[in-house]
């Protein structure tokens, strides 16, 4: 797909990963429109980012994703691409008792069920444009579930098997829509990297925001229909042959991480 003059939507992008693909889609020569929940970070992207367009929105809350996606269709008939990187990722010990069982769904809500939200509601745009594309972003925990993270990992991993079904469904509707995973691993630059500090294991699978556009960008524009990105091209062959023993080495040591920071908080 030619990523010019395209009118492009990029949720969960004040900052990290989608405020960086917004960025170089923008200087690309494209209308790039980002979403974001809170109007205040919403703001100051804009503000220092000249040329973008913004609308609030809560990803979580399927009213106001038909309202936002009402509204683009009014504003921006032409909009053909829809990056979904609104995310967000928390650490839980799932035997902490101070944890109620409405604690747990955050991620569920904006990662998961916020991408299939905005894809139903979208679809009848994009399907009105000579070609479109759908972006999801996923994670290396979509293969490989992550301890500290169990929430997350599961909304990943839904997101994953969402898109391969969106996938095939926009095949048999013979539409020309375009549905691409992308599947990076532990990216600097970024709020979640944090969590996992400079141990050996999270310095052996990070990758940057360049790589992560730049995978992407070769990803888009060649239509394909996932991106490994880092460390997850090489998992995904571990996964082949000792699916296990990856797993349950990078649980206990993420959870190891999580723990004794924990532990060293109180």
């Amino acid at each position: 797909m030619k990523l010019e003059n395209q009118t492009i939507l990029v949720t969960g992008a004040t900052s990290g990963i989608g405020l960086a693909f917004a960025t170089r889609l923008l200087a690309m020569n494209n209308q790039v429109i980002i979403a974001g929940h809170s109007a205040a970070n919403l703001a100051d992207t804009l503000a220092s980012h000249p040329g973008m367009k913004g609308v609030v929105v809560d990803m979580g809350n399927p009213d106001d994703v038909e309202r936002m996606v009402r509204d683009l269709s009014r504003d921006y008939p032409d909009l053909s691409i829809v990056l979904n990187s609104a995310g967000i990722m928390r650490q839980f010990d799932l035997f902490d008792q101070s944890i109620s069982l409405t604690d747990l769904t955050a991620e569920v809500q904006t990662n998961l069920k916020g991408t299939i939200f905005l894809t139903k509601a979208i679809l009848p745009l994009l399907n009105r444009q000579p070609e479109a594309m759908i972006v999801n972003m996923s994670s290396v925990l979509s293969l490989m579930s992550g301890a500290d993270s169990p929430v997350h990992s599961a909304s990943k991993a839904g997101i994953h098997m969402y898109t391969d079904a969106l996938r095939e469904q926009v095949r048999a509707h013979h539409a020309n829509i375009y549905v691409l995973e992308m599947i990076p691993s532990l990216v600097s630059g970024t709020k979640v990297i944090g969590q996992y500090g400079n141990t050996l294991s999270s310095r052996m699978i990070r990758t940057t925001l360049d790589k992560v556009v730049n995978a992407g960008i070769k990803g888009m524009e060649r239509n394909r229909s996932h991106v490994d990105v880092g460390f997850t091209k090489l998992l995904r062959q571990f996964m082949k042959v000792m699916p296990n023993q990856i797993t349950h080495i990078w649980g206990q040591s993420t959870l190891k991480i999580f723990l004794d920071r924990r532990a060293n908080q109180k």
